[in-house]
């Protein structure tokens, strides 16, 4: 069922942004299709955890989409895991834990619903959930259920070639057994490392921006560099103990988030040469906002 004029501060990691114009949360496959026809190509957005995104203050045009009901599942096998779109990363992650299934550690501490995370293709530098990938199957605004392999995909680092308003509704993973002693440890190691030197204690959105690559190295060394640690605006603020977070201190805006981001891609730019790409996604802002921060509409 749809709702009119949802706060979606609530509905993200951020805790920041405006309303939707209109937002439903659909728990079938036949309620989703049913949604999606009824929004009649006209454009909308889909929201998972709300681990990756920043509304602007005065909201979105669109209507947003959430799964939940039988899209939020688990089930481990031999050798895979089948889960819905809107089971929680930490979940799938701490059942390949649990069941001592190799491999999954790289995405320890990694906040995001599957769907999402199929979406950004979620992970680490080194890694990203479409290499674990069987087969996923999404739907289309037509309501047309649709099953993709990894090649069809054609996955990169923070990418998928999919149409941005099909909807992932789950997948397959490849998950095969390991020693679970090894794998306990393994992955309370990666736990550990992402505690101490991320930030979990305050709102925000992860990493902002995509890691530039050689020779610049990552994207928290480059922000470091120009000076923009520890920066604040408003209620904004660059972490001391991770540069490519920005974190809610209290109350911040989108506007106080967006100003750190123009302000710090200038200040490397100057330093550096390069030019910053946001790993965020951006709701709701205009066209100038966008080219302030290096977005693509």
């Amino acid at each position: 069922m749809w709702e009119s004029d949802v706060q979606l501060a609530a509905l993200t990691r951020y805790r920041i942004g405006g309303k939707a114009h209109r937002y439903g949360r659909f728990g079938t496959p036949a309620d989703l299709a049913r949604a999606l026809r009824s929004l009649d190509r006209s454009p909308y957005r889909v929201l998972g955890c709300g681990a990756n995104v920043l509304v602007s203050d005065r909201g979105v045009p669109e209507s947003v989409i959430s799964l939940a009901g039988e899209f939020d599942y688990l089930v481990v096998s031999e050798t895979g895991i089948v889960a819905g779109g809107a089971a929680g990363l930490p979940a799938l992650v701490g059942e390949a834990r649990r069941w001592g299934k190799s491999g999954w550690d790289f995405l320890e501490a990694v906040p995001g619903s599957v769907g999402g995370g199929l979406r950004m293709n979620a992970g680490s530098v080194d890694s990203g959930l479409w290499d674990r990938v069987e087969w996923v199957e999404t739907m289309t605004p037509e309501g047309e259920r649709v099953r993709l392999t990894p090649a069809e995909a054609s996955p990169s680092y923070r990418h998928v070639d999919v149409a941005d308003d099909w909807v992932f509704l789950g997948g397959r993973f490849e998950a095969l057994p390991g020693d679970p002693g090894t794998v306990n440890a393994v992955h309370a190691r990666r736990r550990r490392l992402k505690v101490e030197s991320q930030v979990y204690e305050l709102p925000s959105c992860g990493s902002i921006w995509k890691n530039p690559g050689p020779p610049h190295g990552s994207a928290w060394e480059v922000v470091d560099r120009a000076g923009m640690r520890g920066a604040e605006k408003g209620g904004a603020r660059i972490a001391e103990r991770h540069a490519n977070f920005i974190v809610n201190v209290g109350n911040a805006r989108a506007s106080d988030v967006l100003s750190l981001m123009a302000e710090t891609r200038r200040r490397v730019h100057d330093e550096e040469g390069i030019w910053l790409e946001p790993e965020i996604r951006l709701w709701g802002f205009d066209a100038g906002d966008l080219a302030s921060v290096g977005a693509v509409q």
